[in-house]
C-alpha cells in the first residue's frame, strides 16, 4: 500500500505538476486568443489544469465519452487513467475535491461544477498545500481523513461565486480548510 501511495505522489509531483515561473501565481491566459500568444504552466493550453484525476461511480461509465470530450474541449489533456470508475459493487466514490493553488478561479469552479454533475455532491475539500499547484481531483482517495475538511453547502456556494477573483477564490479555499492553522509538518 505504501508503494502505491509513493508511486501516486511521485506521478503527481514529477509528471503532472509543472510550476509557473512565478511560483504559486496562477498563469494568466487569454481566453480571447487575441494579442500575444499566452502560455499557461501546462504548455500552450488555455487552462491552468495540468493534471486532473476523476473517480466516479460505475454507473457513470456510460458517460465516459461525454466527460472525455468535455475535458478535451477545455484543452485539458485526457490520458487513459484520467477518469476511472469504481467497481459495480463499489458504492459511492468519496465526495471530495482537491484544487491546487495554481488553478484559475474559472478552472477551479469548472472542477466544482464537474464534481457536482458527475459525483452528485461535495462534502469535503482536500487541504490545498498537499497538492501540486496545477492539479485537480474529483473523488480522490489519495488522502486520509485528516486531509479532508468538511464543507457546508453555503460555503461551497461562496466558492462558486463567479465574482471571486483567483486570489479571492484561493484565499477563501484556504480559509475554509483552515490550513493556515495546521502545523507545518502536517504529515
Amino acid at each position: 500500500m505504501k508503494k502505491i501511495a509513493l508511486c501516486f505522489l511521485a506521478a503527481i509531483f514529477f509528471i503532472g505538476s509543472p510550476f509557473s515561473a512565478s511560483g504559486d501565481e496562477p498563469s494568466k491566459v487569454s481566453k480571447s486568443g487575441e494579442g500575444p500568444a499566452a502560455q499557461s504552466a501546462c504548455g500552450n493550453s488555455q487552462t491552468t489544469i495540468c493534471t486532473i484525476e476523476i473517480w466516479l461511480a460505475h454507473q457513470r461509465s456510460k458517460q465516459d465519452k461525454e466527460i472525455r470530450e468535455f475535458l478535451k474541449s477545455k484543452d485539458i489533456k485526457v490520458l487513459r487513467n484520467t477518469i476511472q470508475y469504481w467497481k459495480p459493487s463499489g458504492g459511492h466514490p468519496p465526495a471530495n475535491i482537491a484544487l491546487g493553488s495554481g488553478l484559475s478561479a474559472e478552472d477551479a469552479r469548472m472542477v466544482i461544477d464537474l464534481a457536482l454533475k458527475y459525483n452528485d455532491r461535495i462534502d469535503y475539500l482536500i487541504v490545498q498545500r498537499l497538492n501540486s499547484p496545477h492539479y485537480a481531483a474529483i473523488a480522490t482517495s489519495a488522502w486520509d481523513e485528516k486531509s479532508q475538511i468538511p464543507i457546508a453547502p453555503e460555503n461551497l456556494k461562496r466558492l462558486m461565486d463567479p465574482k471571486l477573483t483567483t486570489g479571492e477564490f484561493h484565499a477563501l479555499y484556504v480559509q475554509l480548510t483552515g490550513e493556515n492553522s495546521l502545523p507545518d509538518k502536517f504529515y
